[in-house]
């Protein structure tokens, strides 16, 4: 599978725009649930969004990359330095780490947690399994709950970089580089 240079290929531009509207949901979710005053009803039902959501999320995140790998992406402008190409590299590197350590901790912490409780996707239709040998573990569910704090916040920052990035390339440079993760040309 190859794309055309001029934009990337269609599953990545779906998975991409998934993917955002995804962690925005994420954000939103994993914030009101740990600090509205809701429920323990209401909470857990929204745990259970939220952990099924990341679980979907880490495969979108999974063919997202497959995809890359197996479809040509196009090349960056000319008109970029090569400090601005290699800060494009990077940031797409710590985008995709951030990207795969985000719901790998979230699942490390409910398998450990001291609860126990199931993880189910699409309702009822699935059973997420949780890691073996970390049951109940309190010291790892306090590690992961922290990379996964700490991994939020961290691709916040990441985002609104590659947001920031392309917004300024595009009134700075009038280089319209979304035109390469859409549909058509903006």
């Amino acid at each position: 599978m190859t794309t055309s240079t001029q934009r990337y290929h269609s599953l990545s531009i779906v998975l991409h725009w998934a993917i955002a509207l995804a962690l925005l949901f994420m954000f939103a979710s994993g914030l009101y649930m740990v600090n509205a005053d809701i429920s323990k009803a209401d909470q857990y039902r929204l745990f259970q969004i939220h952990k099924a959501s990341g679980v979907l999320v880490l495969w979108a995140v999974i063919l997202r990359v497959g995809t890359r790998l197996v479809t040509r992406s196009p090349a960056l402008p000319d008109a970029l330095s090569q400090q601005q190409l290699y800060k494009a590299k990077l940031g797409h590197i710590f985008l995709y780490i951030a990207l795969v350590t985000m719901p790998l901790s979230g699942w490390l912490m409910v398998s450990a947690s001291p609860f126990g409780l199931p993880t189910f996707v699409f309702v009822d239709w699935i059973n997420w399994p949780h890691i073996p040998g970390v049951a109940r573990n309190k010291s790892i569910e306090t590690l992961a709950n922290n990379v996964h704090w700490i991994t939020a916040t961290v691709l916040g920052a990441l985002i609104a970089g590659h947001v920031s990035a392309v917004v300024w390339h595009n009134k700075k440079h009038d280089i319209n580089l979304i035109s390469r993760m859409w549909w058509f040309k903006k």
